[in-house]
């Protein structure tokens, strides 16, 4: 299982990185491709798996979502162009088809929400000044937390965080990788400084961030496996060899990528 892991890190992180360097352009389609995967992975943890087209909508949904801050019309805001489709989209279910379709309605709106719109915060955060770096810093230290609490979690782990949610997080795990993501953001921000020009804060603040970042994985980690547990499943998906699927790497992903883009706002404001 490590060993796989290792190999989907050593193939993932080049691709996710070049996508950052080479611009919007592939970092929009590598936000796109991301939502898509993990909406079709969220529709499968739907409970009675529904079989007509709201599943489809919600990808359409998310990857729309997604994409809002980063359009090809310049300035123009990524939401005007984003709410008119999804309205579109949505008038598209028949009425008269409702009243029975109003479980998977539900969760195909919650779904798109959850992957969509959290997701398209990254490209927030890329469009803000120094953005490519900001985005490098927070996948990266995201990326160490999920790697060093598993690691910590699963050698020398003992005391669950919430058994009723998931049977393997514990508090150990979440202590290692609190560590990682401090020495993974420490260490991201002096090397960003020399390779994507100067970082926009300075090392106390980075840690800060880092710290703030373990958090906000932690969560996204424990939203996530409470809708597994809730489907009964333990992997949304196998697509991503030693992660299982890509909803499972980038469970944390969602909520870090929200928490930087809001406080970079607040500490450039």
């Amino acid at each position: 299982m490590l060993h796989l892991r290792v190999l989907t890190a050593a193939v993932g992180l080049p691709a996710i990185l070049l996508a950052v360097i080479l611009g919007p352009g592939p970092f929009c389609i590598f936000l796109g491709v991301v939502s898509a995967v993990c909406s079709v992975e969220l529709g499968r943890l739907h409970p009675h798996a529904p079989r007509d087209g709201l599943p489809v909508l919600m990808v359409v949904w998310a990857v729309a979502l997604s994409l809002r801050f980063l359009t090809p019309l310049g300035d123009m805001p990524g939401l005007l162009i984003t709410l008119p489709l999804v309205v579109a989209l949505g008038m598209l279910v028949p009425l008269a088809s409702l009243k029975r379709a109003s479980p998977s309605w539900a969760w195909s709106v919650a779904g798109a929400i959850y992957v969509g719109w959290l997701m398209g915060y990254w490209g927030g955060l890329y469009s803000l000044e120094s953005g490519a770096a900001l985005v490098v810093f927070g996948l990266f230290t995201t990326f160490a937390y999920d790697t060093c609490a598993y690691l910590t979690g699963r050698s020398v782990g003992k005391h669950k965080v919430i058994p009723s949610v998931s049977s393997g997080k514990t508090w150990e795990g979440v202590v290692g990788g609190f560590c990682g993501a401090l020495v993974a953001g420490l260490a991201t921000h002096t090397v960003l400084g020399h390779f994507m020009g100067p970082f926009p804060f300075g090392s106390a603040v980075a840690l800060g961030l880092a710290a703030l970042l373990a958090i906000a994985a932690q969560t996204g980690d424990l939203v996530e496996s409470a809708l597994k547990r809730g489907a009964g499943v333990k992997d949304a998906g196998k697509i991503l060899p030693g992660h299982g699927g890509m909803l499972d790497r980038f469970d944390s992903v969602l909520f870090t990528g929200t928490v930087l883009y809001y406080v970079s706002l607040w500490l450039t404001a």
